[in-house]
């Protein structure tokens, strides 16, 4: 799909998906309880859609009740008495959440993916699985994994994702005795595993939390709930950008007092100089005069594509930090935005972990400038907002990749004013 995309001044209000990262955890926490949950204001997404169909694999019963509203009768992936295959799609969260979960049981596991999903970093897993003496194979774009996992104690290294910690948070409480999980530092993404502690406190798991240090406590049971799942930071940051760069906007149904790491979009667009009014479940932006910064990737990588092109407009220098983790997504991300912020001649340069950026207020080219999507749903939606405030026409391939997360992206854009033609 290619997406035509020319200058706009936007303005209206925006209400952005429900959170990927809190529906991963309610749609896991329902599955291993023992009774039926629902879950409400679940959006729909490839990702979301992939960690449904391996907990159904695992036994789960989902339905969708009406829109948004889905039933979850839990499983217990302890007592499969026959082997399960498990397909993860392109989704990071479905795949490491879940590994650990299915070796609760004495099954053979095989996971699959597609795009660059079974390349990515595993080593953590891997280092698990040989500790407990346990089948761990990665080959030919496919996961083998067999249990049981015992209790133990296990030192995760901080600074690879946040998803190993994830599952191994959401898995060990269902062992008979009592683990511990050690991060080695520096620890990064923490926000990411603090959203998974809030997901479990609310399904009745008890996890005690001491200096870089998890006790999880074994023998314990899920219990089964009415989740409500949060809009998403990281979704609401590319309209929260383009706010800050072009025309007022206003973000609605938001949770002010989220824990997502990514509602850090906030503090970044206020520091660019945009003005920031927070009332009841509503966020009002406004641009205002631009000033550069040094931005601190840690605990939210998934708003680097973004904050590359609200830096493109920001004159002088901003320097992007602690960014390493961004080239092993669903593209190379720092490389991806390189290529096409360059293409409008912007002065991008990177290293392994960081980003610089010479920004300035305008970019024109006497051509239409044909962007490529790098199959990344977050590289495709920050190329949209670079071309709705330059003053040249621009073109997007691959645009479909939006399907992964937010399918409604470019029918949001045109609801508040973007010019965008799907061809």
């Amino acid at each position: 799909m290619q997406v035509k995309i020319s200058p706009s001044k936007v303005g209206g209000k925006v209400r952005v998906p429900a959170s990927k990262s809190m529906a991963h955890r309610a749609l896991i926490c329902a599955s291993l309880a023992k009774d039926e949950s629902l879950i409400s204001g679940l959006s729909r997404s490839k990702d979301i859609e992939a960690t449904i169909a391996c907990m159904q694999a695992l036994g789960a019963a989902i339905n969708q009740k009406e829109e948004g509203v889905w039933s979850v009768k839990g499983c217990d992936p302890r007592t499969l008495d026959h082997n399960v295959s498990l397909h993860a799609n392109e989704s990071g969260s479905t795949l490491r959440f879940i590994i650990p979960i299915a070796a609760l049981g004495h099954q053979m596991n095989t996971f699959s993916g597609q795009g660059r999903l079974m390349e990515r970093p595993m080593k953590v897993y891997q280092d698990v699985f040989d500790q407990e003496g346990l089948l761990f194979e990665q080959k030919d774009g496919k996961i083998l994994v067999q249990g049981p996992l015992t209790a133990n104690t296990f030192q995760v290294s901080g600074n690879v994702s946040s998803q190993f910690i994830s599952g191994l948070l959401m898995a060990l409480p269902l062992l008979k005795e009592n683990s511990v999980i050690k991060i080695s530092p520096p620890y990064q993404s923490k926000s990411y595993v603090d959203l998974t502690l809030k997901a479990l406190n609310e399904a009745g798991i008890r996890i005690k939390e001491e200096e870089n240090t998890y006790f999880v406590f074994g023998n314990q049971a899920y219990n089964a709930k009415h989740y409500r799942v949060e809009k998403d930071y990281s979704q609401a940051a590319f309209f929260a950008v383009l706010a800050a760069l072009n025309n007022p906007l206003s973000l609605i149904g938001m949770d002010l007092s989220s824990r997502q790491g990514d509602k850090a979009i906030l503090e970044h667009i206020q520091c660019l100089g945009a003005e920031v009014i927070e009332k009841e479940d509503e966020i009002s932006i406004n641009p205002n005069k631009r000033h550069g910064q040094t931005i601190d990737l840690a605990n939210c990588p998934d708003l680097g594509p973004i904050l590359c092109v609200m830096a493109a407009f920001v004159p002088g220098e901003t320097k992007i930090i602690h960014a390493a983790r961004l080239r092993m997504k669903e593209s190379d991300r720092i490389a991806a935005m390189e290529e096409e912020l360059r293409k409008w001649g912007v002065n991008i340069s990177s290293d392994e972990d960081s980003i610089t950026i010479y920004g300035k207020e305008r970019y024109q080219c006497d051509h239409e400038v044909v962007m490529e999507g790098h199959n990344d749903h977050r590289i495709v939606m920050a190329c949209t907002v670079f071309g709705l405030c330059a003053d040249s026409n621009c073109r997007i391939l691959g645009a479909e990749a939006i399907e992964k997360s937010y399918p409604d992206f470019f029918k949001d854009i045109k609801e508040i004013g973007g010019k965008v033609e799907i061809v």
